[in-house]
């Protein structure tokens, strides 16, 4: 595969989250693309960098799957991310690794869209509490893609969970540089 992905699920109780669970699924599906559930890696919390840098390093694109929880990811991705993008490897002195490569979140949120601005429950766009990511991104020199965002994750519509993950697919698929399903149908 030219653009093989990471797709880095953390989600503590992923078998208790429809949508979380439905989007690993899809990733798995989809050929070229990694599957790295952290939680089920790391049932100690302990990361291990040396491990995950090897796991990057041919990976052309790195998406990171997590519900918002207190305006951030679950703990375990922020010590996945510490303890994988160190010092003389992503950044610094001879830290290059992660250059070129593409950044993408994957984010389930149980909020509605119109809570992410001024006056809304949270107050601020969503973008807003992504900026951390995307500025690891950019002090990694990686490429910064939109975020895939499902909102209102508890209380959707079935159909809307398969809209959404049909989307994934698609953005998977472009990623890994194979053609969708309709692109295939249609003979593109």
């Amino acid at each position: 595969m030219a653009n093989p992905v990471l797709f880095v699920i953390a989600h503590p109780d992923l078998g208790q989250s429809r949508a979380n669970r439905h989007f690993a699924s899809i990733a798995k599906s989809v050929e070229g693309v990694e599957v790295l559930d952290l939680y089920k890696a790391y049932p100690d919390m302990f990361v291990d960098g040396s491990h995950e840098r090897h796991r990057i390093n041919d990976k052309s694109t790195l998406i990171l799957q997590f519900p918002i929880y207190w305006y951030a990811a679950p703990g375990l991705l922020k010590e996945w991310i510490d303890r994988t993008f160190s010092y003389g490897w992503a950044y610094g002195t001879n830290g290059h690794a992660l250059e070129g490569k593409n950044l993408m979140l994957s984010i389930a949120t149980g909020s509605e869209e119109r809570a992410y601005a001024k006056g809304g429950a949270h107050q601020y766009p969503l973008k807003e509490f992504l900026l951390p990511y995307r500025q690891t991104a950019h002090f990694c020199g990686m490429n910064w893609l939109d975020p895939l965002v499902y909102y209102h994750a508890r209380a959707s519509e079935k159909e809307e969970l398969l809209a959404h993950g049909n989307m994934l697919k698609s953005r998977l698929n472009e990623l890994v540089g194979t053609p969708s399903e309709l692109e295939t149908a249609h003979g593109a």
